[in-house]
Parts: C-alpha cells; sequence; structure tokens
C-alpha cells in the first residue's frame, strides 16, 4: 500500500514540474537545476544539479528508458539559458577547430534554439542570438562548400522534429545552389540564408498537434496556409531584411501545388522580388520537405522530388532547373 505522503508529494510535484526534451540536456557539460524522470512510476530526481553530462549518461538514460525528462517550472529558464550560452560560445569560435564538427555542434544548438523561439516568438533576446548564429552559419558555410552533404546527413541522422529541421534543411540548398550559380555575393547570399531559415517562424503561432496531423479540416489548412503571412508579421521591424525579402517569405508557398496562381516575372510592385530568388527559395523548400520523413508519410527520393521540381519549374525556368540538377547530383554523389 502506498504511503499517502508519497501520494501526495507525487500529487504537488505533477504541478510543479514542466516536460523538457531529452536533446535539451545534450552538450553541456554539468545540469544547471534537477532533472526528474519517472522511476518505478514515481518521478524522481536522476540527475541532481551540477551533474556531469557524458555520451555514457545519455547512453545509460536511453537503455534505462528514461527519455520524458521533466524540471521545476522555474528552472526550465536555467537550461534554456545554459543552451543558449553554448551557442553563444559555438557561434563566437566556428572558424577553431575541425570544420564539420563545429558545423555540426552548430546546426544542433541552433535548431534546439530554434524550438526556444517558437515557444515565445516576441522573445527579441531568443531572436537576436538566432539570428547573429545563422548569420555566422552562413558566412561559414559558404566558404566550406565540401562539408554539405556529410553535414546534411549527419544532421538528418539526429532526428530533430521536422518543423524545426526543415527550415535549415532547405536553407542549405539554397545556399549551394546560389553560390554555384555564381550570381551572387556573399551579402546577398547572406540575406537569402536568413531569408529561407526565419521563413517558416510563423508556425509558432500554430498550435504543436496540428504539425503531426494527417487529417485536417478546412480551417486547419487555412491555418497553415497562413503561416508565411504570420512570419513576416514576427520578423517585420526585428529582423535585418529589407521589405523585398519580407515580400519573399510572404510569397514562398507560390509552389505547394502544381497551379501556379502568380506571376513569378511580374515587376509591377517594386518590392517584390520575384523570378529567381522566390522560386529558388520555393523549390528547395520543396525538395527538403519531399526528401525526408514526416510522422504521417515516408520520405520520397530525390530522384521524385526533382520531377516534381521539373513540372513545377521546368517550362519558365529551364536553365534554373538545369543547375538544380546539375547541382543535387554532386551534392547526393553517394546517394
Amino acid at each position: 500500500m502506498k504511503n499517502p505522503f508519497d501520494i501526495l508529494e507525487q500529487n504537488a510535484l505533477n504541478f510543479k514540474l514542466t516536460p523538457i526534451s531529452f536533446r535539451e540536456i545534450f552538450f553541456i557539460a554539468e545540469t544547471p537545476c534537477d532533472i526528474y524522470a519517472q522511476v518505478d512510476g514515481l518521478l524522481k530526481v536522476i540527475l541532481h544539479k551540477k551533474a556531469e553530462i557524458n555520451t555514457q549518461l545519455l547512453k545509460e538514460l536511453l537503455q534505462k528508458k528514461m527519455a520524458n525528462l521533466f524540471v521545476m517550472q522555474d528552472d526550465r529558464k536555467l537550461l534554456r539559458l545554459a543552451q543558449q550560452e553554448n551557442l553563444t560560445n559555438v557561434t563566437r569560435s566556428l572558424s577553431i577547430g575541425d570544420p564539420l564538427e563545429k558545423a555540426r555542434l552548430q546546426t544542433n544548438l541552433l535548431t534546439l534554439n530554434m524550438g526556444y523561439l517558437y515557444e515565445d516568438p516576441t522573445d527579441d533576446n531568443v531572436l537576436n542570438l538566432q539570428v547573429q548564429s545563422a548569420k555566422n552559419l552562413a558566412t561559414f558555410l559558404f566558404n566550406k562548400p565540401q562539408i554539405h552533404e556529410t553535414l546534411y546527413k549527419e544532421y538528418i541522422r539526429q532526428g530533430h522534429h521536422y518543423i524545426f529541421a526543415q527550415p535549415f534543411l532547405s536553407t542549405l540548398f539554397l545556399l549551394g545552389v546560389m553560390k554555384n550559380s555564381r550570381l551572387y555575393i556573399d551579402k546577398d547570399i547572406e540575406l537569402f540564408f536568413l531569408t529561407s531559415y526565419f521563413k517558416d517562424i510563423g508556425m509558432s503561432a500554430i498550435p504543436v498537434e496540428k504539425y503531426n496531423d494527417e487529417h485536417l479540416t478546412d480551417e486547419d489548412k487555412i491555418l497553415l496556409a497562413s503561416h508565411p503571412t504570420l512570419s513576416v508579421n514576427i520578423l517585420k521591424g526585428r529582423v535585418p531584411l529589407p521589405p523585398n525579402h519580407l515580400k519573399i517569405i510572404e510569397n514562398h508557398h507560390i509552389y505547394s501545388t502544381l497551379t501556379n496562381q502568380m506571376n513569378l516575372s511580374s515587376k509591377d510592385d517594386p518590392n517584390n522580388i520575384f523570378g529567381f530568388e522566390t522560386m529558388m527559395i520555393s523549390v528547395m523548400d520543396t525538395v527538403a520537405a519531399m526528401t525526408t520523413d514526416r510522422p504521417f508519410r515516408k520520405a520520397e527520393s530525390l530522384f521524385k522530388s526533382l520531377d516534381l521540381i521539373r513540372l513545377l519549374i521546368g517550362e519558365q525556368y529551364p536553365q534554373e532547373f538545369k543547375l538544380i540538377v546539375f547541382y543535387f547530383k554532386n551534392f547526393f554523389k553517394t546517394l
């Protein structure tokens, strides 16, 4: 028979604790607060404050099926601050050490911080850290094309939720194609990197459960389709993107269906950058989405993805389509 005092204590803990991702204890040397998990049906401290964290410990926790972790609600910010300090330090030292290892760590920390940004997209400190870190990563990856393919494969293996992984994957592809095109200077590519990377931040205004739902109502579909406009509303005046780049974000789902209802060559609005840039951001988003798993479907092949892209842009942008195909043939050398 359970001690009634234990039951009361457990009930009290349920109100004081908040869940965290297992990934949130990666990349830090010690815990900034007590970490809880369920042990024999009871919530208990499994890692005390300042406990050392290493690869062996993480493996043991997974083997014991202790991946569902909790912290006190007031301590949640301590864990977030520890990871953000880690991101800041890695961002400042990207050029030091093994390039692939640094890029791997940076992309994982950025994705973790993207999750924090989704929790509160109005937090200027979180947004500014994400912007500065993404800018540094853009410059770093622009100068290190030789690590892109391996970085992509290692990032995929990390198994981030697609809503946080998609921005990086599509932007990595965009960076590669734009670099190969030889049409843009470094500063231009940095701006397009940020445009692509933050284009989906409006998804933060949409209930999380909708991300994985295969059977959406018409109202849900309308809500999801509104995220480009929501992204612009969140970013406007807060990030270093010109109005025409915000316009690209607003139109980045121009190819969400086979019916192209917008003339991408239109120049009536001087704030619009239609044509190659809008098309490319939309297309790279489509390829990244199709070639990665979703909770409700498996990934499609690169060949099938490019076949769809051919239908979407092949007639209007034949030379650009050839550039895309050439890039992916070289990018996925071993696929």
